[in-house]
């Protein structure tokens, strides 16, 4: 994978060409202390303090919020994540009082009162609710934090939470470019562009405009050139020894992608183009088994079919990459998102081999769907973490338990002393 085909699949490239194609959006760029809170990093390091990453990442908080909406109950926003509770130290902040952590001042609950107004600002103008991702990935994966199961988000603390518990997000922020083959870390690092300005440039909804008519998805001002890098004639230059992800020049994005309750699954496809060309079409939901589907797809392919060739291949520019698409029940075609071919890409009922044989493509397109059922490939992506799944002898969830039993008998046993006092 070459780091030029992945910055194409970056949603703010290849929106503003697709706008009239997909869904409505609002892109925002990302200040680099919110970066650093979904690294697990202090917001805003003290620069005299001792290195940041001493004691490792901090424990999962949700951000303070000025408007006071959040996803759980006000407690349950202040607790650790289960790794940080093994810790003895980090423990004992669950038995500590309440109101020792219910202070938005908290240096741990970091506050980003500009983003999060920007971001419920969007959300409202997107219907009240939308779907958040970064340059390439959205936080499936974490949906198992949310209430409905789904990655819908209604509020700036609902998106903080998603990300934050996402390791796709974490993927993109720390891995993406430097899984390219010709990825080259530049020597010195040039600050976030948005770490100044973060939230206050405008965010950039479907129409173009911006909901003040402050900018336009077409201004080149607003997007990154050279390689991600920000086009910024006074950006800083420092040195740093350590990992420089988030202060390398390179500008994140938050993409609110409008919420439509009534997409199905089965009418999403991922659909695989190499040497420029159409060669495979697959479910985008292998995990399952549609009825619908082995018959539907007679009259899926040819709109397809023609919704490459006359909208995605004279538009986008890369050779090989994938792209996903919905398929609405009147027949009109969606384009969802693009990835970069291999990689981390998914080829979900496919496998890379097969999609990279010399002669696929030549003779007619080929479409796989489950055909029936008991022969889906379940494991792609379960989206609940694996020591969730593992309770045995020695897993993480089974060494948390007994800890935490453990310090429940010892609270129990001063209670039963106290009262016999």
């Amino acid at each position: 994978m070459l780091l030029e085909e992945l910055l194409r699949c970056q949603i703010q490239e290849w929106y503003p060409m697709f706008r009239r194609h997909t869904i409505p959006t609002v892109i925002i760029p990302l200040p680099a202390a919110f970066l650093r809170y979904l690294a697990g990093k202090a917001a805003y390091p003290d620069p005299d303090a001792p290195e940041e990453d001493a004691d490792g990442p901090l424990p999962f908080l949700l951000p303070a919020t000025t408007s006071g909406r959040t996803p759980f109950p006000p407690i349950h926003t202040h607790l650790p994540d289960p790794v940080s509770l093994l810790d003895r130290d980090t423990s004992e902040l669950i038995f500590d009082s309440y109101d020792d952590y219910d202070d938005d001042e908290n240096p741990l609950r970091p506050a980003f009162p500009d983003l999060e107004a920007t971001v419920d600002a969007a959300i409202a103008e997107l219907g009240g609710a939308a779907l958040p991702k970064l340059n390439w990935s959205a936080p499936k994966d974490a949906v198992f934090m949310a209430a409905d199961g789904t990655a819908r988000c209604t509020c700036f603390a609902e998106v903080a939470m998603l990300l934050r518990a996402s390791d796709c997000v974490a993927h993109d922020l720390v891995s993406a470019r430097s899984s390219c083959q010709d990825f080259v870390r530049a020597e010195g690092v040039r600050r976030n562009a948005a770490e100044n300005s973060g939230a206050e440039q405008s965010a950039l909804p479907n129409g173009g405009e911006s909901s003040n008519g402050s900018g336009s998805l077409d201004d080149p001002s607003m997007y990154p050139n050279e390689g991600g890098k920000q086009a910024t004639a006074d950006s800083d230059l420092s040195e740093s020894s350590d990992d420089t992800w988030v202060d390398d020049g390179f500008q994140y994005y938050l993409a609110l992608r409008k919420w439509y309750p009534g997409l199905r699954p089965e009418s999403e496809f991922r659909c695989f183009v190499r040497g420029r060309k159409l060669v495979g079409v697959s479910q985008r939901d292998p995990s399952a088994y549609y009825p619908s589907l082995p018959g539907w797809r007679v009259e899926v392919q040819p709109k397809i079919e023609d919704f490459f060739e006359d909208v995605v291949e004279p538009q986008f520019a890369s050779e090989n990459y994938t792209f996903d698409v919905s398929v609405r029940a009147d027949g009109r075609v969606k384009l969802i998102d693009f990835n970069p071919w291999g990689g981390y890409t998914l080829p979900l009922m496919f496998t890379w081999e097969e999609l990279e044989e010399e002669q696929r493509g030549e003779d007619e397109l080929e479409f796989r769907v489950v055909m029936q059922q008991g022969a889906v490939r379940p494991g792609l992506m379960t989206a609940v973490p694996y020591d969730m799944l593992d309770w045995g002898d020695g897993s993480g969830w089974d060494v948390f338990l007994k800890k935490a039993d453990n310090e429940f008998n010892k609270q129990m046993a001063t209670l039963d002393e106290d009262f016999s006092r």
